[in-house]
């Protein structure tokens, strides 16, 4: 098991579950747990992971530094090549992939509408994506609120997504969140999940 492969798993399992144990590990990275034991021992020793008394397994900031976070944001309802594109070029950006869904309110809110698929489908949909690291589900408050959980290191936003850039790095900066806001660009800006449903 490679390094970094440990730290992007316990990133990941700790982000989707809240807490990280071999057992996690193994279910999230498919190794054996005695591999998985030894990396983490070795990892310990470098002081890239800390394992407390209940056998948590946590990243140290060296840990955590050696991880590019990118988040990307979406209701992603019906995944379409605007959304392959967005991912991969946010991919690009980092080494860890966090794909935040939002919740079926705030696609209510948003478009006045429910959702095509329901909240846990889509949760399910975009974390199977290769490039996808993470598919996780929107907070109930501000974007803010899901911003302080993943604490990424850069915000990849679609070309429409409304969004202010600047209004994001600032309200991170008052969490103690140093981030940095990217707008992609879409090569195929027409194809949009409401014109998918319109003709349908």
């Amino acid at each position: 098991m490679k390094e970094f492969e440990l730290l992007r798993a316990v990133y990941a399992t700790m982000l989707r579950q809240g807490r990280s144990t071999i057992q996690d590990l193994e279910a999230e990275t498919g190794e054996s747990a005695h591999d998985i034991a030894e990396e983490v021992k070795r990892a310990s020793g470098l002081s890239l992971v800390q394992v407390e008394p209940s056998g948590e397994v946590r990243l140290t900031p060296s840990g955590r530094s050696k991880l590019k976070v990118v988040m990307v944001g979406g209701a992603f309802e019906i995944i379409h090549p605007g959304h392959l594109h967005t991912m991969t070029e946010a991919k690009k950006l980092g080494n860890v992939l966090v794909a935040v869904v939002a919740t079926d309110k705030s696609v209510l809110k948003n478009k006045g509408r429910d959702p095509v698929t329901p909240q846990d489908w889509r949760v399910r949909l975009v974390g199977s994506v290769r490039l996808v690291d993470v598919g996780l589900a929107g907070g109930q408050g501000s974007i803010y609120d899901t911003l302080e959980r993943v604490r990424p290191d850069i915000v990849a936003l679609g070309y429409d997504q409304v969004h202010n850039p600047v209004e994001i790095e600032i309200e991170a900066k008052k969490r103690g969140i140093t981030v940095k806001v990217v707008r992609l660009d879409s090569p195929v800006p027409g194809v949009k999940t409401s014109k998918i449903i319109s003709t349908m």
